[in-house]
């Protein structure tokens, strides 16, 4: 302390002129001040400076008694304040006003020690306040938390609620509700505004006249009731009623805590009574401050002027640093907190007479001490430091604060850098702090105690968070813009700056709170969206009204087309050229908006700049940035983390966890450009050896393969190949040793990766945070001190230094795709549905738009003759007037609702889903997928490591001047290099390895195994799946994919990963496989990513294809069928369509949807809305799988077939009890769902089977394409397409009953049709029999076929039409979608299986059916028994007994072993 004296006060070396004290006495505390005898030149300001201390409180009593009504507010009265009550006339109640516990309603949550903030957490709680009000005018004020369904009022003691009843819902209580824009009072009418997150609502009451009034952010919403009953007995508390999870911080003038009114309303007093004698006593001592700070700075600048030798220079450097440092250890000492300051002018008395010679800036200090430590008894009010400190602060900023006096100096530049839309303001606040703004910080820190400056701060901070969170008046957001200003200039000062990271920006208010961009009303809106669009649909093939086309079927109607005519109320379609100029005049105010939130992004870019800041640590100080990524990874597991493992919801606004992401990730890339980790032009990425060093804890998340000390043991012999025995991170997890020589069983270091153990105090603390309640505040002790009361218990903070810039890179980096998994994408998520909804509006507006004009023209040519018209035609003409009247009606509505959609949706295009933050999500999702592919892929690595390139956007080439070609690996199908080798798939572990996950290839396992991929977190997957359903499916074509230049590549890449990935046994958890095979799927289902598909390295497309038609048992093989089907969606029988035929006719054949397309597949629904869009590539290389690959091929098809009986037979069984219930009411919901689910499997697996006979038709006949089970493929694939058939087709075996589903139209059966049922079937008979395929099986196909028992010709017959039924089914009925060739290729097979089977019963004798029936199978009765088992010799037909051997090896009658089979005649038996 010695030392910061010293340097700080100085030596005087000659003695003072006894005028230029008084001169300096006078400026700072005027004449009152001033000594009369002061006639010592040595010790007179040793002598004014126990003048001073001694008399400073009684000029202010004096000054404030003789003029208190200077300091009074306009909106306050004046009153004589006593501490123990509040008696102003028409009050009653305590002086400080919280909430009553006592009087809740319903589950409610007190949030603070403070008693003013409140939760609901059950359907309408109701809650009041402890004072009411019975004569005067009164108010208060709330801030919402969240939007939605709440009533804010008043109610008398006697108002009884409950669950159902809130404030309003009673005869003396009234009520705003802005979520519903209605009053409340018993009735309910239309009143007010919607309101917002963050939205000030005052409300005033007038007892003296009887009224009641709302303002929402300060403006006025008129007159709510003007005759509340008033008189006496009547008193009204302030009360609120919530909704479920609705939170808002309920706000009035309360004093110790609480603060002034955002918007005071002039003659309304608040229901407490405002500190103003404290106010005014700190008005006065902010005056003598400031006037200390100019004779500080004129101290300061006289000093500078004489020239410095180099030697004072070093000297004076030298004796800046140490108080510096010693100032630095005493702020950041844990026992300085409570520690009171040595007076100055105590310590000086104690030294020698030398010193007793007090310098000038000796006695500034010292003045400057006795004013901010009387200050400080001021600023214990939150009040105080809201209505004098922080306008003060701002003014030293250069903005302008209701009469205080603004810096000359700092309000040029705040004009200056705001011109240049703050550009660089971090660097330039940094390198040149405002010298005012520092030295009154450097007071305040120096001569207060640490926990009341730190609650002084964090009431500054809570306040501008309040202003932030309001919703901005116009375009410009000043307010906004001003609140992170401050922020940012009050971080100049380092001390301030760490403080505020370390106890604030991560305690009560976050920093993210102010990185988001709140969305203005849509009042604001209109006044840059000139005129709203939106994109209209055009006309349909097949969309019809299915009334009107009945009607015009029975020659009702006429039939007329789409003509729009000169009628005002007939609805027109804009022109296309129209449409085209309103589109883009659209998206240039959609640009307006983007260059108005400039200024406010780039400030908020600057403020995380400085919190990144790694310039400011020393060897005693940690810096910023070590600071904030220390409370960040605090941040993470309270608001990602811990939300997806225990409640599965974010307590963040996902707004502004978006926004947040969106700073954030700016500000990385930035700092990864100045400083790049490794190669320049990769994007940030984490390095393969981070997931497996311990360099990053990754939360304790899971990770791919399982709990961390699983892995670590399993995998333990690769991760010493790969980081060395003595690794920490291996040795961290090795078991430790008691004294008695065995394994402590305690809690120990190993639990330190462990999600459970090691994360259980973490989780118990996070939910203690969540779900207790606060206690209420303590009796003698000051309210609000939050920040440092607790400091002792907080956790350590990190070490003295700058942080290391590698690992702060890497840090962020995982933080970003954290906060993206557990927060951002849910926001991105509701963007796209609100995209989808609008799409889906204009559809209705377009339908609704066609059946006007069409019902219009309709009446103009039926009855637009001048005839008279008769009694009928009047009443027709009558109808058609109310048709139209109300369709105008529904298109009003539907137009209002757009119209406010595409205002929304142009605050979407222009805030949120800019060409910027596509740009930018761009790079962050092709870092992620960098890191994931390097891991996965020895390969990948190894040519990354050779080329120092990647397969990676705007990357040419990696090897040869090629891009992918270099990586297109020679499939064999030899056992050694099958895709189950480690080259291309990790194999299934062997007894006795260390791996359980393969062996890498020896030449690669010292840098990386391919195996430790297991180690990679879950959320790092899920992450970089979900930055790509953004990039091509939420935001695009909103913002257009293709407008990034390297976007072809990426996908392919992306591509890659998902073929080698989506059912990699490294991959263990449930959730990231079901994540991957969704997201393939999702590729599967456009043209472009499905070329992406075609374009991916031929051993990553084998990997997929072994995956796609591995066999079915033990696996989840739906979402897997659903892809492989895709591939084949457009090749097969009638298999082109996007909505199937029968709905296209009735519903029209739209695109769907984005959120239908993509992210999250139902593997269950079959293609129905989905375009078509083959791969002939992936077709190819699935036929060369099965061609090389017989007992595989052979295994796929026989599950296969197993899977579609299976699913058929449930079809059927539903159906059947479905049919049994007459009444469609009596039918259960989930019992209609099931049945339709059934059929939709069916499909999914009848198209499969298409597939297959397209591909591998050699499977059915011959043995070596088969594993020589050839013959049961055959009968299995015939008995199930003749069982369809029949079940379907004919009367008598089925037919019926299907019939009358399909009839009934229940709802969720819509897809059940002959069309879906019948045309895989068709598909599998045209391949299985065409004509270009050899004779031999042809002959084995068509006697299989038609000596299967189920066979049926009148079952072909009926679905080419040839029936006695007039109303039937028939492929002809549907000529745009089953071509013509396809029809006669049917009838071909139709006729050869007619004949066949022509030729089957003229072979047989009449009479011999009873004589040949001893000789059939007596298993099946269809087949003749043609072999016999060896050695018992018990016979049956072929068929049985090869289908009995897949599962058995018995014997069928004597169980004996069967060592092989016979054929043998059957007339011998």
């Amino acid at each position: 302390m010695m030392n910061v004296l010293r340097s700080m006060f100085g030596v005087c070396s000659s003695s003072a002129e006894k005028g230029e004290v008084h001169d300096t006495i006078r400026k700072v505390f005027g004449n009152d001040m001033i000594m009369k005898d002061n006639t010592d030149k040595y010790t007179q300001r040793n002598k004014y400076i126990s003048h001073v201390r001694d008399n400073l409180p009684k000029m202010l009593d004096t000054k404030i008694a003789s003029h208190k009504s200077k300091s009074a507010k306009k909106h306050a009265p004046i009153v004589t304040e006593t501490p123990e009550s509040d008696d102003r006339p028409g009050r009653v109640g305590p002086r400080i006003v919280v909430f009553d516990a006592s009087t809740g309603t319903g589950r409610l949550v007190l949030v603070g020690d403070e008693r003013v903030s409140v939760q609901g957490l059950s359907s309408f709680a109701t809650i009041r306040a402890t004072a009411c009000v019975f004569a005067g005018k009164w108010m208060y004020e709330v801030q919402l938390g969240t939007k939605g369904i709440m009533q804010i009022g008043w109610c008398t003691a006697s108002c009884v609620f409950s669950m159902d009843t809130g404030v309003g819902d009673t005869a003396h209580s009234y009520a705003y509700d802005g979520g519903r824009i209605r009053r409340w009072n018993v009735a309910t009418s239309p009143y007010g505004q919607a309101w917002l997150p963050g939205d000030v609502i005052g409300s005033c009451i007038d007892l003296d006249k009887g009224t009641m009034e709302f303002y929402r952010n300060g403006i006025s919403l008129g007159v709510a009731f003007d005759k509340v009953t008033h008189g006496a007995g009547l008193a009204y508390f302030p009360s609120v009623s919530l909704n479920t999870y609705l939170f808002f911080i309920f706000r009035v003038c309360l004093s110790m805590i609480h603060v002034p009114f955002v918007f005071p309303v002039d003659g309304y007093a608040p229901l407490q009574a405002p500190p103003n004698r404290e106010c005014s006593r700190a008005s006065l001592l902010f005056k003598y401050l400031d006037g200390l700070l100019d004779e500080l700075n004129l101290n300061r600048l006289s000093e500078l002027k004489p020239p410095l030798t180099p030697k004072s220079s070093k000297s004076k450097s030298e004796s800046s640093r140490a108080p510096e440092e010693e100032v630095a250890l005493r702020i950041h000492s844990s026992e300085s907190a409570y520690t009171p300051r040595p007076s100055p002018h105590t310590i000086i008395n104690a030294q020698s007479a030398e010193m007793k010679k007090m310098s000038k800036k000796a006695f500034l200090m010292s003045l400057a001490r006795i004013v901010v430590v009387e200050l400080g008894g001021c600023l214990r009010l939150s009040y105080v430091v809201v209505n004098e400190l922080l306008p003060r602060l701002r003014g030293a900023l250069g903005l302008r604060s209701r009469g205080i006096h603004v810096d000359q100096h700092a309000s040029e530049f705040y004009t200056k850098i705001r011109d240049e839309n703050f550009k660089n303001l971090s660097a330039l606040f940094l390198a040149q702090p405002q010298p005012r703004l520092c030295t009154l910080l450097d007071l305040l820190w120096i001569f207060l105690d640490e926990a009341a400056l730190c609650d002084i701060l964090e009431h500054c901070v809570v306040r501008e968070c309040l202003l932030f969170d309001l919703v901005s008046p116009d375009m410009f957001f000043m307010q906004q813009t001003e609140g992170v200003y401050v922020l940012c200039g009050l971080m100049q000062h380092r001390g301030t700056r760490h403080h505020l990271v370390k106890y604030v920006f991560f305690n009560k208010i976050t920093f993210d709170n102010f990185l988001n961009v709140k969305c203005p009303d849509d009042a604001v809106l209109r006044t840059v969206i000139r005129k709203p669009w939106w994109q209209r649909p055009t006309s349909v093939q097949g969309e019809t009204d299915p009334r009107i086309a009945e009607m015009a079927e029975k020659g009702t109607i006429k039939r007329s087309s789409f003509a729009p005519t000169g009628t005002d109320k007939i609805s027109k379609l804009l022109p296309a050229q129209s449409n085209s100029d309103l589109e883009n005049q659209y998206r240039e105010d959609c640009d307006k908006i983007t260059k108005f939130i400039a200024p406010l992004e780039q400030i908020q870019l600057e403020f995380v700049l400085m919190l990144l800041n790694n310039s400011d640590g020393t060897n005693m100080v940690p810096s910023t940035r070590k600071i904030f990524l220390e409370k960040f990874r605090r941040y993470i597991m309270d608001n990602c983390i811990l939300d997806m493992r225990l409640f599965n919801i974010s307590r963040n606004s996902p707004a502004i966890s978006w926004c947040c992401h969106a700073r954030l990730l700016t500000a990385v890339l930035k700092l990864w450009s100045e400083n790049p980790v490794g190669n320049p032009n990769l994007p940030p990425h984490l390095p393969a050896k981070t997931f497996i060093d311990g360099e990053l804890d990754f939360y304790n998340v899971d990770r791919l393969g399982g709990v961390l000390p699983f892995l670590v043991r399993t995998l333990r012999q690769d991760l010493v190949n790969v980081l060395g025995e003595d690794n920490p991170f291996i040795q961290s997890f090795e078991p430790s040793y008691n004294r008695a020589g065995g394994i402590d069983t305690g809690v120990s270091d190993m639990t330190a990766g462990s999600p459970g153990l090691a994360t259980l105090p973490q989780v118990i603390s996070s939910m203690a945070r969540f779900m207790h309640q606060p206690m209420p505040p303590m009796t003698n002790r000051t309210t609000g001190e939050t920040s440092l009361t607790l400091k002792g218990t907080r956790s350590m903070m990190p070490g003295a230094g700058a942080i290391d810039v590698r690992s702060a890179h890497l840090r962020l980096v995982d933080g970003l795709l954290a906060l993206y998994h557990g927060a951002a994408i849910k926001h991105a998520e509701k963007l796209c549905e609100l995209r989808d909804n609008q799409l889906d509006m204009a559809d209705c507006l377009h339908d609704i738009e066609q059946r006007i004009c069409n019902v219009t023209t309709d009446a103009q040519v039926d009855l637009g003759s001048n005839e008279e018209l008769t009694e009928q035609e009047k009443l027709r003409k009558q109808l058609m007037e109310k048709i139209v009247k109300e369709l105008e009606r529904s298109k009003a509505v539907y137009e209002e609702k757009l119209e406010a959609g595409s205002l929304q949706m142009a605050w979407v295009i222009g805030a949120i889903w800019t060409k910027q933050r596509q740009a930018e999500l761009a790079k962050h999702f092709s870092g992620a997928l960098h890191s994931l592919r390097l891991s996965s892929d020895i390969n990948y690595a190894a040519h990354t490591q050779v080329a120092s390139k990647e397969i990676l956007p705007g990357k040419s080439s990696i090897l040869d001047g090629t891009s992918y070609a270099s990586l297109q690996l020679e499939y064999t199908s030899s056992s050694d290099q099958s895709p189950q080798s480690p080259i291309s798939r990790v194999t299934t572990p062997r007894a006795g390895s260390n791996s359980q996950f393969g062996t890498p290839d020896p030449a690669c396992t010292q840098d990386y195994a391919e195996s430790l991929f297991a180690f990679v977190p879950e959320y790092h997957v899920d992450a970089m799946l979900e930055l790509c359903n953004t990039l091509r499916l939420y935001m695009h074509p909103t913002v257009p994919i293709q407008q990034l230049p390297e976007w072809e590549e990426l996908v392919v890449s992306c591509a890659a990963f998902l073929c080698a990935e989506f059912a990699d046994q490294r991959i263990v958890l449930a959730s990231t496989r079901e994540s991957l095979v969704q997201t393939l799927a999702s590729f599967a289902t456009q043209p472009t990513t499905m070329r992406a598909i075609e374009r991916v390295p031929l051993k990553q497309q084998m990997s997929m294809v072994e995956e796609l038609v591995r066999p079915y048992q033990n696996r989840a093989w739906a979402q897997s069928n659903w892809v492989l089907v895709r591939f084949w969606h457009g090749s097969g029988f009638g298999f082109r369509h996007r909505q199937w035929p029968h709905l296209a006719a009735r519903y029209g054949d739209r695109e769907p949807t984005v959120n239908n397309l993509g992210a999250k597949v139902d593997a269950g629904l079959m293609s129905q809305c989905f375009g078509p869009c083959p791969s002939e590539i992936i077709q190819n290389r699935i036929r060369d799988y099965l061609s090389s690959h017989p007992k595989d091929a052979a295994a796929f098809l026989n599950s296969l077939l197993s899977q579609l009986n299976w699913a058929l037979s449930e079809f059927i069984t539903m159906m059947q009890e479905m049919d049994r219930v007459y009444v469609d009411a009596h039918l259960e919901s989930r019992q209609i769902k099931l049945c339709a689910t059934c059929f939709d499997l069916y499909h999914g697996l009848a198209r499969a089977l298409e597939l297959c006979m397209y591909l591998a038709p050699d499977l059915l006949t011959k043995p070596e394409a088969s594993d020589n089970q050839n013959e049961l493929l055959l009968g299995r694939t015939c008995q199930i397409i003749m069982a369809v058939i029949s079940r379907v087709c004919v009367r008598g075996g089925g037919g019926a009953g299907f019939a009358r589903l399909v009839a009934r139209g229940l709802p969720d059966t819509d897809r059940v049709h002959y069309y879906v049922a019948l045309t895989p079937i068709a598909g599998c008979l045209i391949r299985m029999l065409d004509p270009k395929l050899p004779p031999d099986h042809l002959d084995k196909v068509t006697k299989a076929l038609v000596t299967e028992p189920l066979f049926r010709v009148d079952g072909l017959e009926f679905m080419i039409g040839k029936t006695k039924d007039k109303e039937h089914f028939s492929f002809y009925n549907y000529p745009d979608d089953i071509t013509i060739e396809e029809m006669k290729a049917f009838e071909v097979v139709v006729d050869r299986l007619r004949v066949a089977r022509d030729a089957v019963v003229k072979a047989r004798s009449p009479g011999s059916s009873g004589a040949q029936s001893e000789l059939l199978c007596t298993i099946c009765y269809a087949r003749p028994a043609d072999t016999a088992f060896v050695p018992c010799g018990h016979h049956s037909c072929r068929a049985c007994i090869m289908q009995h051997l897949l599962n058995s090896k018995q014997c069928f009658f004597c169980k004996a072993d069967i060592d092989s089979v016979k054929e043998i005649e059957p007339a011998n038996n």
